[in-house]
């Protein structure tokens, strides 16, 4: 007879500890689901804090970010001058390469890629840009060079049929 109500026991406390195994793994889910959101937000607003203090950098640069003036001072520059433009703009792509990678991972959303696809798009387009992306200046490597080949094939296949 005790044997009986030990199996009624057992089985009504295997019942309760399969319902609270369920109650947290959904509760798991919601957890993920909100670190997540968290995560996408925090890695767009440090990928946003990079790209303005590139930008401040660029204001504060003694030349200007216009086609014409960027080809005057390739044209004129020294290797060093021209090293140092093209490494401005290295430093813009390596955001760019993060950002990317950050997509890939799930780590930034739709949403924030869209805005950093956009970028990417004006700058593989722009001529100043492209001028340091595949052509090599007095000695200085080409930025497609610098970085990763997968984001390099993206910017040159993706990027090139997208942003015409």
């Amino acid at each position: 007879m005790k044997n009986k109500q030990f199996r009624k026991w057992a089985l009504a406390a295997e019942i309760v500890s399969a319902v609270a195994v369920v109650v947290t793994i959904a509760f798991l889910a919601f957890q993920m689901r909100d670190n997540t959101n968290a995560m996408q937000a925090q890695t767009y607003q440090e990928l946003m804090r990079d790209i303005n203090n590139w930008r401040s950098s660029i204001r504060d640069a003694e030349w200007v970010l216009s086609g014409a003036t960027l080809a005057e001072e390739i044209a004129g520059g020294s290797s060093a001058e021209i090293g140092l433009i093209r490494m401005t703009f290295l430093e813009l792509w390596g955001i760019y390469e993060a950002a990317f990678f950050a997509k890939e991972r799930g780590v930034l959303g739709d949403n924030e890629w869209g805005r950093f696809e956009f970028m990417i798009c004006f700058q593989r387009n722009a001529a100043a840009a492209q001028a340091f992306w595949e052509v090599e200046y007095a000695g200085v490597p080409p930025i497609k060079k610098a970085l990763t080949p997968a984001f390099v094939e993206y910017a040159d296949e993706y990027l090139d049929k997208q942003c015409d």
